[in-house]
Formats: structure tokens, C-alpha cells, sequence
């Protein structure tokens, strides 16, 4: 095949395959990459329509798309809302492809550059996509190098295929997360915590596996090439440089090694029992007991997996970490005093 040659779509042969390929209920997409993949925003069992195909359902399954629902005969569409087949449809932003005049065709997918729809016929669309390194090319009904194709497509609208009220991620912070509210997308952020995309929840925050940490309002004002706590764990911090005008609204965060905590004073990581950390200092420990941060060395937190269960006291007594347990000795750790 020379350079100036185009991947034709067949139009009788290609839209037979579609419609074996798509009647089969096939458990996965083939071929969808987990960044393509809209389920990689949804937490578990979240029931969402196909943005390539209106007359699929999808089940979010780890981030993963799986087909669940095949809409055909009477009922061509998935309703979002109601999560089952429809006649028709009351939201037309995501599914208004039109077939009219168009039967025996193939049409442009407004979404992506990559799809078309085959017009089965004037009612029933079916979703296509060409092979990597093309774009569907309406004129030519066929297949062009993405090189020739001036091909421009608008951002999915999320709110085109989840039901309303059903959070989902937000990965530019670990504590922000969408909603569709009346078909409108809304943005919210968990209070003291973080959202869980798994859950679809907000959690303390060392229950989420996250390193896009929210920057704290302000904090690197006045505070110039050093480190400061990320204000969210024990073991964080970000970098403030150096800015030509202001303060650094920017910084670059990292955090220490496991079971060593960040220590602003000390410009470095150092033993949790000299950092007065009220953050989850089980987070990044192996061990199963650790000192909480209340005041008075008597109080110690349960540590599974790297998680603090609960806070529990020695009573008149104080805890001693190194050695697991509560003892008469008196205890005076630079993080509890």
C-alpha cells in the first residue's frame, strides 16, 4: 500500500461484521485502552451507556469497561437513566446521529475522529472504528491517513452517559470529584478527606492511593527554597522555589521512604517520634501499633496495612513503640509531648 493509497470501509461485507461482532454480547472492548476506556473515571458497578454506542450498557468493573447490555429490535437504545433498552431516547447531546436518506451508508461519529456509524438503517445506527493512524473520512466513506484529515472533535460529556447523582473522578486532586446534577456537570471536593474512586466516596485520606495532593491555599507564602508539609500526610512535602514575582503556586511535591516521616524543622525525613504529625501516622509504617500524636505518650494507634483502625489508650500508663507496649516507664516522644 504507497502513501497517497486509503484503507477503504467496505460498505455490504464491513457492516455484516458489525452486526455479527455486536450481537455476540462480548464481555470486554477489544482493543479500548484503560485511557480511552471512560470507565477509567467510574467507581465499581457503575452502569453507564457506551459513548461509541448508544445501544450499549457498560459495567464498570476496575476501571474497566464491560459490555452488560445490547439493545436491538424495537428498543435500539440504552437509557443512562432508567438503565435498561429504549424506544427512544429524551437526551439526544450524545446519541443524534442521524441515518435519514442515509440507509446502506456509513456516517461521521461527532465524538471521535476515529468512529463512524453504519446506517442499518434509517433507525439503527452501529458503532465502527478505524485501524490506528486513521481517521473516518465522511466525503470518501472510507478510512484516511490521520496526516490528510482535518478532523476536529469536541470533548466527551460525561453527563451524556451516567445518570444523575453518581460521583465519579476528578483526577486533578485527590479530594475533588464530579456529579451530574440535571444533566449538568458539577464539581465537588470531600471535607478533611479523600475521594475514593473505587467507592465513589470520600475516605480518610490514607485509604486512597493518591499522589496528586491538594495545595494547601498559600503555603508557600513568605517560604522560599524549602520544603513544607503537604498537610496531608506524614511523610509528604512540597518544594517551594524561588518565584521572580510572588510566591510559588506550583510546588513540586515528594515524600520520604516508608516508616520515616518529613520534618519541616529539619528540613529532611526522620524518625516518626520526632515529628508531631495529627495526620495518619500509620501510613507508610510496618509496624502493627504506632504513638499517636495526642498529647501525654499514653495513647497509640492500630496499624493494618499501613492504615490507622483506631486509636486506643494505656490508660494511666504510657506507649512505648519501640517496644509494642504499654508500660509504667515514662514515655516522652518529641511527637506526643
Amino acid at each position: 500500500m504507497n502513501g497517497n493509497s486509503k484503507l477503504l470501509v467496505p460498505s455490504v461485507v464491513g457492516a455484516v461484521l458489525l452486526m455479527l461482532c455486536c450481537l455476540q454480547l462480548p464481555t470486554s472492548i477489544e482493543g479500548r485502552s484503560i485511557d480511552n476506556d471512560p470507565c477509567q473515571f467510574f467507581p465499581n458497578n457503575t452502569q453507564i451507556r457506551d459513548p461509541d454506542d448508544c445501544s450499549r450498557g457498560l459495567t464498570c468493573i476496575d476501571f474497566q469497561s464491560v459490555v452488560t447490555t445490547e439493545c436491538t429490535g424495537t428498543k435500539p437504545f440504552f437509557d443512562k437513566d432508567k438503565q435498561q433498552c429504549a424506544a427512544s431516547l429524551s437526551d439526544h447531546s450524545l446519541c443524534d446521529i442521524s441515518c435519514t436518506n442515509a440507509t446502506g451508508t456509513f456516517v461521521k461519529d461527532p465524538k471521535t475522529c476515529y468512529g463512524y456509524y453504519y446506517c442499518q438503517d434509517e433507525d439503527w445506527a452501529r458503532h465502527g472504528t478505524c485501524p490506528t493512524g486513521y481517521h473516518f473520512d465522511y466525503k470518501t466513506q472510507s478510512c484516511v491517513h490521520t496526516y490528510t484529515s482535518d478532523c476536529t472533535v469536541k470533548e466527551l460529556d460525561f453527563c451524556a452517559i451516567v445518570a444523575n447523582d453518581v460521583n465519579f473522578n476528578d483526577p486533578s486532586s485527590c479530594e475533588k470529584y464530579f456529579t451530574c446534577k440535571k444533566g449538568s456537570l458539577t464539581s465537588s471536593s470531600c471535607s478533611k478527606q479523600y475521594y475514593d474512586p473505587v467507592k465513589g466516596v470520600c475516605v480518610q485520606k490514607s485509604k486512597v492511593d493518591c499522589s496528586n495532593h491538594p495545595i494547601p491555599n498559600k503555603v508557600c507564602d513568605k517560604k522560599v527554597n524549602v520544603f513544607v508539609s503537604d498537610q496531608a500526610t506524614c511523610r509528604g512535602a512540597f518544594y517551594c522555589r524561588q518565584m521572580e514575582s510572588g510566591y510559588d503556586t506550583n510546588p513540586t511535591w515528594s515524600q520520604c521512604p516508608e516508616n520515616l516521616f518529613f520534618s519541616e524543622k529539619d528540613q529532611g525525613c526522620v524518625s516518626p517520634l520526632l515529628v508531631a504529625c495529627s495526620e495518619d501516622r500509620c501510613e507508610g509504617r510496618d509496624l502493627q501499633f504506632v504513638s499517636s500524636s495526642t498529647k501525654g505518650c499514653r495513647h497509640y494507634l492500630h496499624c493494618v496495612n499501613g492504615v490507622s483502625e483506631g486509636e486506643y489508650t494505656c490508660g494511666n500508663n504510657f506507649f512505648d513503640e519501640e517496644a509494642q507496649i504499654c508500660t509504667n516507664q515514662i514515655i516522652q516522644y518529641p511527637s506526643c509531648t
